[in-house]
């Protein structure tokens, strides 16, 4: 009896990793889906890559720098 028991729990823990892994899966397609459409030349995560890009360090510490200013601010 013990085994037919044990058997139902591997069963059942067979059939939670499987679901949980197809969800995991469709996740991923769903996040990869939404990158790629962001990083056709005209949207939103086209253009962040341009402009990063195109932005002296100097700029970017600034920006930083900024960011952190007013992030302790708000503590």
């Amino acid at each position: 009896m013990s085994d037919e028991q044990g058997l139902s729990v591997s069963e059942q823990l067979s059939e939670i990793a499987t679901t949980v892994a197809d969800g995991v899966k469709a996740a991923t397609s769903t996040v990869s889906e939404a990158i790629n459409e962001g990083k056709k030349p005209g949207n939103v995560l086209d253009s962040l890559a341009r402009m990063t890009q195109l932005a002296p360090l100097g700029m970017l510490l600034v920006a930083f720098l900024v960011g952190r200013h007013v992030a302790r601010r708000r503590l």
